[in-house]
């Protein structure tokens, strides 16, 4: 037994105490590593200065700045067309003409009878000179010449109403009827008449963005069938009224158009421009974090993540501007952030 515990005894003790040091020392070796691998790897960029324009985009249609349907006033067989779709008139010029014969008829009554009433004036008139008629004569005369002397000139009026003018110069765009056709007054349209040297697109703005497009004058337009090419349209009037359904207020952009390549009906998107911030920084977007408080970034402080609060501003297509929280020389963290805790190691990849 002795023997035993001479020679048998210590070695093995002398082996589980090495058993054991190599444990803890692979153990502690193990904790290292993983503490070292816990560090979060982030990447860190400068915030960026440059000019950041805020704009409002909206869609509308093209619309003639003038545009009337050509009417009619009175009845009758439209006797001839002077001009056809896509003409160009001008304000004043002969567009068609109605069979007048009956019209012309009532104008020579309506006219012999009012020369008949101003001759019956004349002669009672003479007559109250000469002391032979009667101051009640002489006032229906004149009474029955006034009527007469209507009657004629509204004969004259419908008259000049066979013959159909252009209220203002422009394009026929559409002519419905062909001679022949039985017009009847007020109820059926002759011809489309548009003046395209102006155009004008309608948009609606929201009611948030209202305050803002008021120190607007210009707008960028831009066509679907024209494309790379960029229009400057003036904001010409404010609707100053809300649609209840919409919440939305119309205003009108004008664009001249002397070669008329605009034409009506076309789709427009309309940008407009309400603010410019030269030298404003920006980050990227993906950098910004949210919580209940609001929105911060962690900013790299000596090897170790701290977060700012931040105000941000307009948002560009993959960068936000920041109104304030940032004067422009930290180093943001902007790719691992959300690995990170506020005052936490992190390892920068260069």
């Amino acid at each position: 037994m002795n023997k035993y515990w001479k020679y048998g005894i210590p070695p093995l003790i002398i082996l589980l105490v090495a058993a054991v040091v190599i444990y803890r020392i692979t153990t502690d070796a193990k904790t290292a590593e993983s503490r070292r691998m816990a560090v979060p790897l982030v990447k860190v960029e400068k915030p960026s200065r440059e000019l950041v324009k805020t704009q409002l985009q909206f869609n509308g249609d093209v619309m003639a700045i003038r545009q009337a349907g050509i009417f009619s006033k009175v009845s009758g067989n439209l006797e001839r067309i002077y001009t056809d779709m896509g003409s160009t008139v001008r304000a004043g010029q002969l567009l068609a003409t109605i069979d007048s014969t009956e019209l012309y008829q009532q104008y020579q009554q309506t006219n012999a009878t009012y020369q008949n009433a101003r001759l019956m004036y004349d002669r009672i008139r003479q007559l109250i000179e000469k002391n032979l008629s009667s101051k009640q004569d002489l006032d229906n005369a004149d009474a029955a010449m006034k009527v007469a002397r209507a009657n004629f000139e509204a004969a004259a009026t419908r008259l000049s109403y066979a013959r159909i003018v252009a209220p203002f110069s422009g394009i026929i765009t559409k002519r419905f009827l062909d001679p022949g056709a039985l017009v009847n007054a007020n109820n059926a349209t002759l011809f489309i008449l548009m003046n395209l040297d102006r155009v004008k697109i309608i948009v609606s703005v929201p009611e948030n963005d209202i305050q803002s497009v008021y120190q607007v004058r210009r707008a960028q337009v831009t066509f679907d069938a024209m494309p790379g090419k960029i229009f400057v349209g003036k904001v010409a009037r404010f609707s100053d009224a809300l649609n209840l359904s919409t919440r939305t207020m119309d205003i009108q952009i004008e664009i001249e158009n002397s070669s008329h390549t605009i034409k009506p009906g076309m789709f427009a998107a309309v940008q407009m421009t309400v603010a410019e911030h030269n030298n404003a920084i920006t980050i990227p977007t993906n950098a910004l974090l949210k919580d209940d408080s609001g929105q911060y970034v962690f900013v790299l402080n000596e090897n170790k993540a701290k977060s700012l609060r931040v105000r941000t501003g307009t948002e560009l297509v993959e960068r936000t501007e920041i109104l304030s929280g940032l004067t422009g020389e930290e180093h943001v963290i902007v790719v691992g952030q959300q690995f990170v805790k506020e005052g936490g190691p992190v390892l920068v990849q260069h």
